[in-house]
């Protein structure tokens, strides 16, 4: 076996990459002056971080997912996933693409580079640049009943983008407000864009199944009273394409409802373990 490096860039980026010295794998996996993302449970072969790059006269946001020598059980997961990558970063760059090309608004790739020794993953890195806009899970936090006009109208925005991206036969498997970002500002393109593709997949069976477990994560993460049951179920047949809550929307209602009680279980139970893991338990 051999050892085997790849470097792939969007064009358009080129002069921004070699300008900011980021134009090689080896580059992304040296380069300085970043800010470090940590959130519990990220493992330690995988790094987070965030960059300000100059471009044009102004500093632009952008961010590098690293993976270095990842477990084997990962090569597990890009089997699963249906988009035919050899590395971490590798799948995320994939879905980004096709994404795109289906219709979904989501992140925007940057660059990607992978070093392969036979199948093996030794590292991968993909850079993005930061979404416009801000995730639906911090403007929740903000909005009250005089928001009601715009929460009403990103129901069925949400719904749109979220059933476009199943039609499409794609799973997210990290779908909560935090991975939806919204720009009010918005006034040509989305104002809406999936984020973290990390998870996504392509099940060639059970796909119901994954629906499900898709719009529990987001019912998980939406919050009550601002959000309301009427609300939800609004949300629902926009999702489904119905203009009433009929026998297989009920039906629909009753998995999503049993998925979220166990989604808040797995929560728990996962925060506790964190809690003990750092010596707050």
């Amino acid at each position: 076996m051999s050892r085997h490096t790849d470097f792939f860039f969007v064009t358009g980026f080129e002069d921004i990459l070699r300008q900011n010295g980021l134009d090689s794998l080896e580059a992304l996996f040296t380069v300085s002056g970043v800010e470090k993302l940590s959130k519990p449970g990220l493992a330690p072969w995988r790094e987070r971080l965030r960059l300000l790059l100059t471009v044009g006269g102004e500093e632009r946001t952008f961010f590098l997912k690293r993976f270095l020598k990842p477990p084997l059980k990962t090569r597990r997961e890009l089997r699963r996933s249906g988009s035919g990558a050899r590395s971490l970063a590798g799948l995320e760059w994939t879905w980004m693409h096709r994404l795109a090309a289906d219709g979904i608004p989501c992140v925007r790739p940057v660059a990607f580079g992978q070093e392969l020794y036979g199948v093996r993953e030794l590292r991968s890195a993909v850079l993005t640049e930061r979404v416009p806009g801000d995730s639906l899970e911090r403007w929740v936090l903000r909005w009250g009943e005089d928001d009601r006009p715009t929460i009403l109208r990103l129901i069925t925005r949400v719904a749109a983008l979220v059933a476009r991206l199943h039609q499409c036969g794609y799973i997210h498997r990290d779908l909560y407000l935090s991975h939806i970002f919204y720009d009010p500002t918005s006034v040509s393109g989305s104002a809406l864009h999936l984020i973290d593709l990390q998870r996504v997949m392509r099940p060639r069976w059970r796909h119901r199944r994954w629906v499900v477990k898709d719009l529990a994560a987001l019912n998980y993460s939406t919050p009550f009273p601002l959000v309301s049951r009427a609300d939800r179920l609004r949300w629902l047949t926009h999702y489904l394409g119905s203009d009433k809550l009929d026998a297989p929307a009920r039906r629909m209602v009753c998995l999503i409802t049993g998925k979220t009680r166990r989604v808040a279980g797995h929560d728990r139970r996962r925060a506790a373990r964190l809690r003990v893991a750092s010596g707050r338990g």
